[in-house]
């Protein structure tokens, strides 16, 4: 997994912060950790936010780790938010967040998940950056937050699109992806996947228009009990859910303020390493079966984590 950090003290940072963000803790931001490691703080902050190891090369084989272990049927692209008090984190601004259900002060992070029927497990992300964080009023907080220059604005469908751009440059593309209407509703989205030859299951709105006027109705055979397969892809959807609270809760994603998302990567390569280590344990528990046994036994107990295993 940390391959690509040929440089002994990115190795030995990758390793403790991974460690930090698997120890029990509500905070996850730099110090609670480095108090629980018992280290200066300042060592997994240089790491994040000014070390110049390669991002791109761990985040993809955790990608094929991810899909590997998932062997998803669909890929799912959406969105979460991240509340906030102020204003100094990256992208953070009066935005709508389907977490909160209406219009907060907020960070948003658009992502990309293999799903399945069983698991599921983000693959990319990508942090938004909303219009008020371009132009010279903002050149302050994006100093601060040490946003490049090259780093504007964009849709969150383009956004998406770069995301599964990048994946696709590494090996990987869906079967089908799969998104809410949030996105579906979008022409230039769905041009995009069209445009690079993918499948998809995107919901729409009633009013939209989805074949021309002299198109015949056809109903496809279907002989069975189980969901029609096209609702069932549609509903996989709704698994990165999972993801989303993992992230947040087992992780603290949401109480951790870096102080220079520099890659805009929300979360990165090592929250997504500490991800993959868990579904073993936090998925057997969320559906009731603690280490394969019966439903409530062992409830409670943390499972322990092989850091060493890559």
């Amino acid at each position: 997994m940390f391959a690509p950090l040929v440089r002994r003290d990115w190795l030995e940072k990758g390793q403790l912060y991974l460690r930090g963000l698997l120890l029990d803790g509500r905070h996850k931001s730099m110090k609670p950790m480095a108090e629980r490691l018992g280290v200066d703080h300042q060592r997994l902050q240089q790491f994040m936010t000014s070390s110049t190891w390669p991002v791109a090369g761990v985040r993809d084989r955790l990608a094929w780790r991810a899909v590997a272990g998932v062997r998803p049927e669909v890929w799912v692209v959406d969105d979460t938010g991240f509340p906030k008090d102020g204003t100094a984190s990256p992208g953070v601004a009066r935005q709508y967040s389907g977490t909160l259900g209406k219009v907060g002060n907020c960070q948003i992070g658009v992502s990309v998940h293999a799903a399945s029927d069983t698991a599921s497990c983000p693959l990319s992300w990508r942090l938004f950056l909303p219009q008020s964080w371009d132009g010279p009023e903002a050149a302050a907080r994006r100093a601060a937050c040490r946003i490049p220059d090259s780093e504007h604005h964009r849709p969150k469908r383009q956004l998406a699109l770069e995301m599964l751009d990048e994946l696709a440059a590494t090996g990987l593309r869906p079967a089908a992806l799969v998104t809410d209407t949030g996105y579906g509703a979008n022409a230039d989205f769905r041009h995009g996947l069209e445009d690079r030859g993918l499948a998809y299951v995107l919901q729409a709105k009633g009013e939209m228009t989805a074949h021309g006027e002299d198109a015949e109705p056809h109903q496809p055979a279907y002989s069975g009990l189980a969901p029609r397969p096209l609702v069932r892809l549609a509903k996989a959807r709704w698994r990165i859910e999972h993801d989303y609270r993992e992230l947040k809760t087992c992780l603290g994603l949401e109480h951790r303020i870096p102080s220079a998302e520099a890659r805009l990567h929300l979360p990165g390569p090592d929250e997504l390493a500490a991800y993959e280590r868990l579904p073993a344990a936090t998925r057997r528990a969320a559906a009731g079966t603690p280490n394969g046994g019966s439903p409530g036994a062992g409830e409670g107990r943390r499972p322990s984590v092989d850091l060493n295993r890559s």
